[in-house]
């Protein structure tokens, strides 16, 4: 008989990316957000922000007595929401979900952030005003928050720290879309400008790469190994500068036959939103967009995040994640939001009577 693992997150970018690799060596049990999921397993819906996540006693209890293993990946990750929302979700859900864990004795993996203590931004998020609604750092303080929660566990967990999520390592394909490809589509627009400090790093880490991390740490807490702390899912040291992020951009534009002249980098630290040249010519979309990438860099740094993609973990037949490789995997991903775009651009042509397709 396999193991019981408890699921929650599974519609996410990593969820339903892991979905496939956990329903393989689990039994798995999904808990839903009220929305019934598109997969062959059993699903109970939840509710992250009630006691005993809206069970009542004995669904609760009755779900402990099975479970062999948690896997926690879902909460709000709305850079709009209230502190109160957030918090509610995400570190009240923590909560119950660590709860759930101690009533079932078993372990449990909870996927979190790299940038949870990143919060420290919010002065400077402040003087965006109403330009736009976006508040990282009231995520990352939610984060932290819900961190705490799962260190209170009796049994043993493990938090699991991803960057940025890119694209899969395979394809760059992406179910939906970031806030990086935002910037990325505003360069290929033509814009002359970016919010980031050339030196600072843009930790990129594939969705596949993080979700065979859960997995894997899934199957060594079935399996009672020990189980690490903390799981760094990021690029690290290999991590690319705002500047070499920006040239791959240049240069797989260029290859289409679509060059862009590099763009100005402009530091959120030492320049307002305001600053922005010709802000007052941007349509009002646009400065929305800009002002909601400048509280995003605001949470960069040029100090790299640990990594555990090394050595043998996860995968031993897995590529070296040096920076070479993180150009390259950056590069599939701009190409496949390209390769989107275009495809996008070819079926509202189509859809639009008397019109032809772009190119």
């Amino acid at each position: 008989m396999r193991p019981v693992a408890l699921v929650t997150g599974m519609s996410g970018v990593v969820g339903a990316t892991a979905a496939p690799l956990l329903t393989a060596s689990f039994e798995v049990v999904a808990l839903t957000n009220r929305r019934s999921l598109d997969m062959r397993c059993e699903q109970v819906s939840i509710d992250l922000r009630a006691p005993q996540l809206g069970l009542g006693v004995r669904a609760f209890s009755g779900l402990a007595k099975r479970a062999d293993v948690i896997v926690h990946m879902a909460g709000n990750v709305n850079y709009t929401a209230s502190s109160e929302e957030l918090h509610a979700v995400n570190a009240g859900g923590a909560a119950e979900v660590t709860a759930l864990a101690e009533a079932a004795e078993c372990p449990l993996v909870y996927v979190s952030t790299a940038f949870a203590d990143r919060y420290a931004q919010a002065p400077r998020e402040a003087e965006v005003g109403a330009l736009t609604h976006a508040r990282p750092s009231l995520y990352h303080r939610s984060k932290a928050a819900a961190d705490a929660q799962v260190r209170r566990c009796v049994q043993p967990w493990s938090i699991v720290r991803p960057s940025i999520v890119m694209g899969d390592s395979r394809d760059g394909s992406m179910p939906e879309l970031q806030n990086v490809h935002q910037m990325v589509s505003m360069l290929t627009g033509g814009l002359p400008a970016m919010f980031g400090h050339p030196d600072h790093l843009v930790d990129m880490v594939p969705r596949d790469y993080v979700a065979q991390a859960v997995h894997r740490l899934a199957l060594d807490a079935v399996d009672g190994q020990e189980l690490p702390r903390e799981f760094w899912a990021t690029a690290g040291p290999a991590a690319l500068t705002m500047r070499q992020w920006s040239e791959v951009i240049q240069h797989r534009l260029a290859r289409i036959g679509r060059p862009i002249p590099s763009p100005l980098q402009l530091d959120p630290f030492s320049v307002r939103v305001t600053d922005y040249p010709d802000w007052d010519q941007l349509r009002r979309g646009v400065r929305r967009g800009m002002a909601t990438l400048y509280v995003s860099a605001l949470a960069l740094a040029r100090e790299p995040f640990p990594t555990s993609f090394t050595g043998a973990e996860p995968h031993p037949d897995r590529p070296e994640y040096d920076n070479a490789l993180a150009h390259s995997l950056f590069a599939q991903d701009v190409d496949w939001l390209l390769r989107r775009s275009r495809a996008a651009m070819v079926d509202r042509a189509v859809l639009r009577p008397g019109s032809k397709p772009a190119g």
